[in-house]
């Protein structure tokens, strides 16, 4: 059994790095071409390699939306981070690009590296200077029509399905520029590929998106309420699925 799920890695590596390696010219003359239009198409691209990739690792997909979203809008996704595959499984769920936050690391990776740090913002994490020009960064952007993605754990969790404490960098970012917030559940990606771990398991994937939540005449000093509402709306997914796990 070990021998066959080592076999399963190298299979879901190989598939996720080929995928990246096809579409890998369409990324470049996208970001070359520095035409906002273009750069709004890579969304087709990120979900062609999200769908090649969960299809050729043999995980079915289950969308759930609470709600319809208008995709010329914008919006501050926020979800729970516990797998390398999150990003390639928000684009599942959701119908527009989404201009994600990274840790500055992500922007050295090989071939990937390049590409996020032109598609995506990396965040300096410990420096007031480049966390106020993440900030500016996030609301062109969102005034410019795209929507942000962010992670606000900081970190894939190590210790899934239950959440680590949320960090303020989201909502801080949906307050100043005055746009909705949309909670979205990864429920399963834990299962499939957990973080960190060396190893990649089957599970149906399961992506819940929730009802937005507006931030409309809320101030800087709504940050915490707004955070603590958004995580209740995650965790209460969680706590449905896995009552074992939250002691329920």
């Amino acid at each position: 059994m070990a021998f066959i799920l080592k076999l399963y890695l190298i299979w879901g590596v190989s598939i996720f790095a080929l995928g990246l390696i096809l579409l890998y010219p369409f990324f470049a003359i996208i970001i070359w071409s520095s035409n906002e239009k273009l750069l709004k198409s890579t969304y087709y691209f990120n979900r062609l390699w999200a769908r090649f990739t969960y299809f050729m690792i043999f995980v079915p997909v289950t969308r759930i939306r609470k709600a319809k979203l208008n995709t010329k809008a914008s919006y501050v996704f926020v979800s729970n981070h516990s797998s390398f595959l999150d990003i390639p499984a928000i684009q599942l769920i959701v119908n527009q690009f989404v201009v994600f936050l990274g840790k500055r690391s992500l922007a050295t990776a090989p071939l990937f590296g390049w590409m996020f740090r032109n598609l995506h913002i990396c965040v300096d994490r410990g420096n007031p200077e480049k966390t106020e020009e993440m900030f500016r960064k996030c609301l062109n952007k969102l005034n410019q029509g795209f929507s942000i993605g962010v992670f606000p754990e900081g970190t894939q969790n190590r210790t899934p399905p239950t959440l680590n404490k949320f960090k303020d960098g989201a909502f801080i970012i949906a307050i100043r520029s005055q746009k909705p917030v949309v909670p979205i559940t990864i429920v399963t990606n834990w299962k499939i590929w957990p973080a960190l771990a060396p190893r990649l398991s089957w599970s149906p994937l399961i992506l819940v998106q929730h009802e937005p939540i507006s931030t409309e005449g809320m101030t800087l000093n709504d940050v915490a309420t707004l955070r603590d509402q958004v995580k209740e709306v995650i965790e209460s997914e969680l706590k449905l699925r896995y009552p074992k796990e939250y002691n329920l």
